[in-house]
């Protein structure tokens, strides 16, 4: 696996406790999803809405729109809902692990923090008259309430750090207790 030594997919109760493995699948699959709700509208609007996938962009002029737009709106309480999750469990995981995870923290940060920045992305999709932030240039428009993930990867970035720190100390504690055994034996 890139990044990491545990397979995507499954509890990997050879190499962690229940509850780790089960933070750490939720947290793989939510983030998968919330990845999708990009991804999906993406190629879907690609091709049924004549290349314009984004509230700003022109239709192609190579072909016609085969739909009309949006193809695929997501709605914003989906993308906050499996982002959070995402994000929740990640740091759940970070902070509730000990040296079976110390090889798996880069990757947990890492690809939970795609589903928190990638929301960004989606609340741009449409215009949303609710919204408070607004797409630069001048013909720029409010966006949806997705993006309200994004400021909580603070906490999966300091969970992340406090695991580190945490299994810098438990693997200086192991190697404390190697030798202690070693000057005994």
């Amino acid at each position: 696996m890139p990044f990491s030594r545990l397979p995507i997919f499954g509890l990997n109760s050879g190499w962690l406790p229940f509850r780790l493995g089960v933070l750490r699948l939720v947290a793989l699959l939510a983030t998968i999803v919330t990845l999708a709700q990009w991804i999906i509208p993406v190629f879907a609007r690609g091709i049924f809405n004549g290349g314009r996938i984004y509230y700003s962009n022109e239709p192609s002029k190579l072909y016609e729109s085969l739909l009309p737009w949006p193809v695929l709106s997501v709605p914003a309480w989906l993308t906050i809902l499996t982002g959070m999750i995402a994000i929740g469990c990640a740091s759940a995981y970070l902070l509730l692990g000990g040296l079976e995870i110390a090889d798996d923290i880069a990757y947990m940060t890492f690809v939970p923090l795609l589903a928190g920045y990638v929301t960004i992305f989606i609340a741009a999709f449409e215009k949303d008259p609710t919204g408070v932030i607004w797409t630069p240039g001048p013909d720029g428009y409010p966006i949806g309430w997705h993006w309200i993930v994004a400021p909580f990867t603070i906490v999966l970035i300091v969970s992340a750090i406090i695991a580190g720190i945490r299994m810098k100390r438990l693997r200086a504690e192991r190697r404390r207790r190697r030798a202690q055994r070693v000057a005994a034996g």
